[in-house]
């Protein structure tokens, strides 16, 4: 995407603006999409994280608030119900910002103590220890400002239009800014209700089912009720004066309501441009399964931050364009029902969610940008020549959340396992991980979803995670297509690797073969650099070839070459060949443009541009290795080619 920087910049500049009347199918929001998702990562958060409440089982929570829009304050109680989980459980340690004053916990009827043990974490002791498998529950009353960071936090006050709004969004640890509870990828809270006072006419949008609001001395309170798992970071509040409307969609062959809150100066343009959200829910649960809450609802949340987040059942929208919209809806399934385990595996959120994404326009607009979708995904990914999927550090936030790596080319690499598995055993092994129940609205890690991708595809998938996922980089081809005296097409690939990190990249290589009426598609499975295939006549005279039409694979082309295997003695001249020093290189009678010359191993050894006709060019050749070489030279007609001998 930075080889286009003008068209990101004009991308990114409507992302940002207000909504307008005009409907843009095709847009990407990555950018803005990462950085939302990204502004409130916590470093400090990390290690204490993983201690917090380790000997309890959260099986609900009711949250109980009073929340002015105009004001940056939260009061109200938190009351988890939990399972011991370890035997003589008295100590339970949880985490909420100490800039918040805890008012009082309670035990059964009676005030306990608290301690804090770090910014974050707290101690709780209760007076009776707690058998393995007791249920029981803690009440915490708080109140205070949660701290907003470098002008936002988890918890963020706002206006639209002079209209104050706050809103949530504590992905992946910030819960603990504004709420007591566990801020971990190893425990989901069973069941929620959400109970929010705030003055009369304003309105609430929340997790679950809205299943009352009543009016009382001028203040409403909305109840929200979620019976599906969740984990904390997906817990959500937003409050304005917004303006309702619900669709419907299909999903398992029953009715669901998709539930929008929208400010009321956008509400006209929000209806059209949402308008195919139910294409969208149809189209994912015929490729991945059935919507996962659809006993609940979908819905979508307005707030004042570019890009979206996926809170469970009501993402939270800055705008409403098609890949926004697509983006936040697969966290439903990649990310919400099946979370990831670990944040140095935040592909199986993000790499999904961004080629979920990819599918809608290849199902919808009758596929016209699915094409573009791919060329700008692959083009991002190839403006550098370095990175992995994979998070080796997850205090470097801006490599979590880099929409080059863990966005697009996590997207990419489920792409190119489509291409690899053939789309009946990739879709089946994508059903396959929803619908596991060991993982099913619980965490998932990497090696669960290569289990099912194994058990699909009848294969190892070791090599292709080592190269794709863990290396860095992607693969150079250089291709010499040349079609034999008895109609056969043999195809020569070289490969050169963007990143030393990985020694060669095994893949399945798309050629494909043109005649004047007719074309055919070769598949390479390519083991090394400098393979050579051999495939029957396709029954034409070969006019062209082109490589990876359909853009299946993250990778670039140094040169696609014509009959590459002999030399065109009438037309190219090269003196002298054997050479030592220095070659002299003349083409009659045509205009040069370019000439690579590369090593038998395919590795560009020369490249240059020219704009000569009937011109001696000298290439200096005194430090190159002894072997042979390959030129390749563009003319303004035709690529011509030849073997030179480097000796000593």
């Amino acid at each position: 995407m930075k080889q286009h920087a003008a068209l990101l910049f004009f991308i990114l500049l409507l992302a940002a603006m207000p909504l307008s009347a005009q409907l843009i199918p095709f847009e990407d929001n990555t950018e803005a999409i990462a950085k939302t998702e990204s502004h409130r990562f916590s470093l400090r958060s990390s290690e204490d994280a993983s201690r917090t409440g380790n000997n309890i089982n959260i099986i609900h929570t009711c949250f109980r608030w009073q929340i002015d829009p105009a004001v940056l304050y939260i009061s109200g109680s938190v009351k988890h119900t939990f399972v011991a989980i370890a035997d003589a459980t008295q100590e339970i340690t949880l985490e909420l910002n100490n800039n918040m004053l805890i008012d009082s916990i309670i035990f059964h009827a009676e005030p306990v103590a608290h301690e804090y043990l770090s910014e974050y974490l707290f101690k709780i002791i209760i007076p009776e220890a707690l058998p393995a498998g007791a249920t029981d529950s803690l009440l915490i009353y708080y109140q205070g400002a949660p701290l907003q960071g470098q002008g936002f936090g988890a918890f963020a006050q706002d206006y639209h239009e002079e209209v104050p709004i706050i809103w949530t969004l504590s992905e992946p640890y910030g819960a603990k800014e504004w709420w007591p509870g566990k801020n971990d990828l190893t425990d989901k809270i069973d069941s929620t209700d959400i109970f929010v006072t705030t003055p009369e006419g304003y309105r609430v949008a929340s997790n679950g089912l809205l299943v009352s609001e009543t009016t009382a001395n001028g203040m409403t309170t909305f109840h929200w009720q979620h019976r599906y798992p969740i984990v904390s970071y997906l817990v959500a509040i937003a409050v304005t004066n917004y303006s309702r409307f619900t669709k419907y969609a299909i999903s398992g062959g029953d009715t669901m309501p998709i539930i929008n809150y929208v400010y009321p100066e956008d509400s006209a343009v929000a209806v059209e441009h949402s308008a195919n959200t139910d294409e969208m829910i149809r189209i994912y649960d015929s490729l991945f399964g059935r919507y996962p809450f659809a006993n609940e609802k979908y819905g979508h949340a307005q707030f004042s931050w570019p890009g979206g987040m996926e809170h469970q059942t009501m993402s939270f929208m800055g705008g409403f364009g098609h890949d926004l919209r697509a983006h936040e809806l697969a966290h439903s399934w990649f990310g919400n029902k099946i979370t990831l385990g670990t944040w140095q595996h935040i592909f199986l959120n993000e790499g999904f969610a961004t080629y979920a994404t990819g599918l809608t326009f290849e199902e919808m607009y009758d596929g016209y940008y699915w094409n573009i979708w791919k060329n700008n995904t692959i083009n991002s990914v190839l403006s550098a020549p370095d990175g992995s999927v994979f998070v080796e550090d997850t205090a470097d936030i801006s490599r979590l959340f880099s929409a080059r790596l863990s966005y697009y080319k996590g997207a990419l690499l489920l792409h190119m396992l489509r291409w690899k598995m053939g789309d009946d055993a990739f879709f089946t092994a994508l059903r396959s991980y929803v619908a596991d129940p060991m993982l099913a609205y619980r965490f998932a890690t990497l090696q669960d979803f290569i289990y099912h991708l194994q058990s699909a595809g009848g294969t190892d998938f070791t090599e292709f995670f080592d190269d794709w996922y863990y290396g860095e980089g992607f693969p150079k081809y250089g291709i010499n297509v040349t079609q034999l005296d008895d109609g056969k097409i043999k195809i020569t690939i070289h490969q050169q690797q963007s990143h030393p990190s990985v020694d060669f990249f095994e893949m399945p290589v798309p050629v494909v073969v043109h005649g004047a009426a007719d074309s055919i598609v070769y598949r390479c499975d390519l083991q090394f650099s400098g393979q050579e295939f051999i495939f029957d006549s396709p029954g034409f005279e070969m006019v062209s070839a082109s490589f990876d039409p359909e853009r299946w694979l993250l990778a670039s082309l140094d040169y696609l070459t014509l009959a590459a295997d002999e030399p065109v003695a009438e037309i190219i001249n090269i003196y002298p060949n054997p050479a030592t020093k220095t070659v002299q290189i003349f083409v009659p009678d045509l205009k040069i443009n370019k000439i690579i010359i590369t090593n038998a191993s395919g590795k560009k050894v020369f490249d240059h541009n020219y704009n000569v006709m009937n011109e001696m060019i000298a290439v200096d050749v005194s430090a190159w290795q002894p072997g042979v070489y390959f030129v390749f030279i563009e003319t303004n007609q035709q690529t011509v080619h030849a073997k030179i001998v480097i000796s000593r």
